[in-house]
């Protein structure tokens, strides 16, 4: 199976992210599992010293002013460029933990669409308090059924273009808003008969304080990750 995951940046890392990452740490943990020629860097309203530090490691790299619905969108357009089995569409604010490929490929087995992010609300918030959810094992760990995720998700080339209209569809990825209403996209995507599905526990997470996957040390993770590239050729030369 042929990956391509497309990874957007911005000058903004989230609103409260964990110490010791950065959009940089975020990506040296993709690269745990996917060679650089898999992954196309989206740098969109980034500062030039940032844009130069991405261009230089990475093959594939974009400058755009898009904001991030745009950035989105125009990874959308990219995937005609970058032709694959599998798309993985990625927010740099999210950190993996290695075998991503393999568990990407468990995971649409079951499901039209794959996140690796456990979504720390669907335990604790009150919408989710009646939620059932079908759990299923597979090969690598546990897979449950969720109504909804954030943008950074798997799905299958096919998958990707017969949905195509609603990801492009105004009101949940239209130019004039600030983010993504990525509830309600995934709740349309059910609604019009696609699955979704995440890992159990956590194969990656958001990285805001409050709204981590559970059950691992994502603060010390980044800081091996940091460790890591300072001592890697990733950390002064181009890959």
């Amino acid at each position: 199976m042929k990956f391509c995951v497309f990874f957007r940046t911005s000058k903004v890392f989230g609103r409260k992210p964990i110490k010791n990452v950065s959009s940089k740490v975020t990506l040296f943990s993709l690269l745990k599992s996917f060679l650089p020629s898999e992954l196309v860097v989206i740098c969109d309203n980034t500062s030039h010293s940032q844009y130069k530090w991405f261009a230089e490691r990475m093959p594939y790299v974009y400058l755009t002013k898009r904001g991030n619905c745009g950035s989105f969108r125009l990874a959308l357009e990219l995937s005609k460029l970058h032709p694959a089995n599998i798309y993985y569409f990625v927010e740099d604010d999210h950190l993996h933990l290695p075998q991503q490929k393999e568990w990407l490929l468990e995971g649409l087995r079951f499901f039209d669409f794959v996140s690796l992010y456990d979504h720390p609300d669907k335990y604790t918030y009150y919408d989710y308090k009646d939620l059932h959810r079908k759990i299923f094992a597979t090969k690598k760990g546990h897979f449950a059924s969720s109504p909804s995720t954030v943008m950074t998700f798997a799905c299958m080339q096919s998958t990707l273009k017969k949905t195509r209209n609603i990801f492009l569809d105004n009101r949940f990825t239209g130019l004039d808003r600030s983010y993504p209403d990525d509830h309600n996209l995934f709740l349309n995507l059910y609604e019009s008969g696609y699955t979704l599905g995440t890992s159990l526990p956590g194969r990656s997470t958001h990285c805001e304080r409050s709204h981590l996957s559970p059950f691992v040390d994502w603060s010390s993770y980044a800081i091996e990750l940091q460790r890591q590239i300072k001592i890697s050729r990733f950390n002064s030369l181009a890959i």
